[in-house]
């Protein structure tokens, strides 16, 4: 099996486009895992059947092919709504409509069948984005007229592609697999099937997955899984045997939030968003009032940065920032046994030797993925190798504008300034044009990649450019971190450096980081994205988060059995 994923989104999941960043978690989860997404993705709940109520009130079906046009728009309604936000969290995606890799049906074509499309194309495209979104539910004939798949469709189309692509297939559901009954029904919870065989799951699926789906697979004796997002554990549709597992519903997480600033604000929309899942049970900040004003709920609020020890609850995330009292905060709540997650840096860096150990195991305590490369998952691509010769990277926004304005003839004072007024510097800029803000970063991407830090590190920012001097035609100025193994040690260094234009690092602008990975065979990953920013940085602690929450789930389903032989 390839390392390509297909997942389906429904209307179930994508209800409207307040869901979108449910869709975008579940995507990243796979991306920083080293997985490439092929996301298909139906129509909002509701905008097929209005399509439908439009076309009828125009002559219906007299021309199939232009009714299919009609009501088969909202998929890429949704589809680019999907890209445009994964592109906002920082994730590379590309929109790709069945026209454009030639996804091809044939008969009915209000009910078609797919038949073939462009493998080579998707599979191109991947090794360029992490992600594509592309309708479901929709093809065209050799004609290249709008057909539809009919009911279930995007499922369909989500197996087709898999099947084609070697890829697994995973539908997101608004329930968690498959069950013996309907969990939302009163009484004792039902059974949820690990995994089922196809002719078991025609019969118990119900309207969850449409029986065509399920009749290709089974006649393709492709395996599929289906899920909700977030989770930790699936049905697997496929050969069997059929097994049922007790299933318990589980309290929401009580999680409090140090920091309602930039990203703070971003993780409480997203706590806030799936009250099932999450119970955010503290907020600390500086200035209660001025998050009242703007609608946080004052029985939330608190001043008292201990109230990660304090209070009652499972996750403690933490995005204040700054060293201090943010590193001792997160000391007490680890020690206290609480499971923590950080976007801080500047906490985490200075004191490595004291938080690794927390971070190292195999189920961490201590998350801090958004700490290095923001949406990037360059500490999740490290921790992955054991085989890595160096980690060299672009890792601070703010000096790649800055350079870049610098190469336009604007000074070096009116740059930095443009930059804070776009919000891409601090109002104290010193962390990031003194390179210790790709500093610390680097001591992060060092004792993941190696387990220790580097011996010493030498550091310069672009307040000193002085020392890179004057650059060939053709190019271009970056700040480059790099630690590298050789000679029996660790050898690091952040500084200005000049580089072809054709180098992938010389590609960052703006916010974005870029990093490649050197290998002992020679080999190098390149990964790039959003480094900085509200949403890249939540869209990593809600990562780290989702990664936490499938442990706390995982653990309380492994010990089932002894809850169950305690009360009997």
């Amino acid at each position: 099996m390839s390392n390509i994923v297909v997942l389906k989104f429904g209307s179930s999941v994508l209800r409207s486009a307040a869901d979108l960043p449910t869709a975008v978690d579940e995507v990243y989860r796979h991306v920083r895992a080293g997985r490439r997404v092929v996301a298909v993705v139906s129509a909002f709940a509701g905008v097929t059947d209005s399509l439908i109520e439009r076309a009828h009130s125009v002559g219906g079906k007299s021309d199939p092919h232009a009714y299919a046009s009609l009501v088969g728009s909202g998929e890429l309604e949704s589809a680019a709504m999907l890209t445009l936000s994964l592109s906002t969290h920082g994730v590379p995606a590309r929109l790709l409509p069945p026209e454009q890799f030639a996804l091809r049906a044939y008969g009915d074509p209000l009910d078609a069948e797919p038949h073939d499309f462009d493998a080579a194309l998707l599979r191109e495209t991947l090794r360029d984005v992490a992600a594509i979104v592309v309708p479901g539910f929709v093809a065209h004939d050799e004609q290249h007229r709008t057909m539809l798949l009919g009911r279930g469709g995007s499922d369909y189309t989500a197996l087709f592609l898999a099947r084609r692509l070697e890829a697994q297939c995973i539908l997101l559901k608004d329930v968690d697999g498959l069950y013996e009954r309907d969990p939302a029904s009163p009484g004792p919870a039902p059974r949820r099937y690990s995994q089922v065989t196809w002719d078991d799951a025609l019969r118990v699926a119900g309207r969850l997955v449409q029986p065509k789906t399920i009749r290709f697979a089974h006649l393709q004796r492709q395996s599929f899984w289906v899920t909700r997002t977030g989770a930790d554990h699936a049905t697997v549709v496929g050969p069997g045997p059929s097994l049922l597992l007790e299933s318990p519903r589980l309290a929401p997480l009580r999680v409090v939030l140090l920091g309602l600033g930039t990203v703070g604000r971003g993780i409480y929309e997203r706590l806030r968003a799936q009250p099932e899942r999450f119970e955010l049970v503290r907020a600390v900040v500086r200035h209660p009032q001025r998050h009242v004003a703007a609608g946080v709920p004052p029985e939330l609020l608190s001043t008292n940065v201990w109230d990660a020890v304090n209070e009652d609850a499972d996750i403690v995330i933490e995005a204040l920032g700054g060293e201090f009292p943010a590193a001792e905060v997160l000391l007490a709540a680890l020690t206290a046994g609480r499971r923590v997650i950080s976007a801080n840096k500047s906490a985490i860096a200075p004191h490595l030797d004291v938080f690794f150990p927390f971070a190292a195991a195999a189920d961490p305590q201590l998350r801090f993925s958004a700490a290095a490369g923001g949406a990037v998952p360059v500490l999740e691509a490290i921790g992955r190798r054991r085989d890595i010769v160096a980690v060299r990277g672009v890792l601070n926004g703010t000096c790649n504008f800055v350079l870049d304005r610098l190469a336009e003839g604007v000074g070096y004072d009116e740059a930095l300034a443009e930059a804070q007024s776009l919000g891409f510097a601090e109002p104290d800029p010193g962390s990031d044009v003194s390179g210790l803000d790709a500093e610390f970063k680097l001591q992060l991407c060092a004792r993941t990649a190696f387990g220790a830090a580097p011996e010493a590190l030498a550091r310069l920012g672009i307040d000193a450019l002085d020392a890179a001097g004057p650059g060939a035609p053709g190019q271009v100025l970056r700040l480059i971190a790099e630690v590298r193994r050789e000679d029996g040690g660790l050898h690091a260094q952040v500084a200005p450096r000049w580089l072809p234009q054709e180098e992938f690092l010389a590609g960052a602008r703006g916010e974005e980081n870029r990093v490649e990975i050197q290998l002992e065979d020679g080999g190098l990953l390149q990964l790039a994205g959003k480094g900085a920013g509200r949403w890249p940085t939540t869209a990593s602690v809600m990562g780290d988060l989702w990664e936490a929450t499938r442990a706390v789930e995982a653990t309380a389903v492994s010990n089932l059995p002894a809850r169950q032989a305690a009360l009997a």
